[in-house]
């Protein structure tokens, strides 16, 4: 009798990780703790500018897909230069146009056993930006920490011509239409 029931703890405790592993995980973005910042090239320098999102989720499904939105104020980039900032905020609309907003997937998502681990993922979607709506894919490496963190971080290129945004120009000389976009995102279990 007393077998029988350690048995049956144990095959339950046992079954908790993959009853776990079999319900959906949402995952709400720590503000503080995450940063979006996107690099732009002149031929005499280099602008590094910074922004914490505004909100950020993110939900790993059952069956391994993983549903992404993020998004961030125009107007919270800091590139450490408030004149370049304000001509910023002037080039990108960010008066008609105040969010960038990405929304995404990817597949075959599926999270470690151990921690802490890396897993490699490619999040393709929408990243609005301008007033302009792009497919844009993300190669990002996501850090799982624990089961109730981790830690995804990425860089892609995006287009300012194919984004409508008229490149600034210094000494007569335009900005590279490449604009880098590199995400830092730390996202925890809701509910914990």
């Amino acid at each position: 009798m007393i077998a029988r029931r350690i048995a049956l703890i144990a095959t339950l405790v046992l079954a908790l990780p993959a009853v776990a592993q079999s319900q959906a995980r949402t995952y709400s973005v720590k503000k503080d703790a995450s940063s979006l910042t996107y690099k732009l090239k002149h031929k005499l320098h280099e602008v590094v500018g910074k922004a914490q999102p505004s909100d950020g989720k993110a939900r790993l499904l059952p069956d391994g897909t993983l549903q992404v939105a993020v998004r961030a104020n125009v107007k919270d980039f800091d590139s450490g230069n408030a004149n370049r900032d304000a001509h910023m905020l002037e080039t990108t609309d960010a008066a008609r146009f105040p969010i960038i907003d990405f929304k995404g997937v990817a597949t075959g998502v599926k999270p470690p056993t151990s921690f802490p681990a890396k897993v490699p993922v490619k999040v393709k979607g929408q990243l609005t930006f301008h007033g302009v709506k792009k497919t844009v894919e993300i190669p990002m490496t996501v850090l799982f920490k624990s089961e109730k963190q981790a830690v995804a971080e990425g860089s892609f290129d995006i287009s300012l011509d194919a984004y409508n945004v008229n490149r600034p120009s210094l000494l007569m000389v335009k900005v590279d239409d490449v604009l880098v976009l590199e995400p830092k995102l730390v996202f925890e279990v809701e509910g914990t």
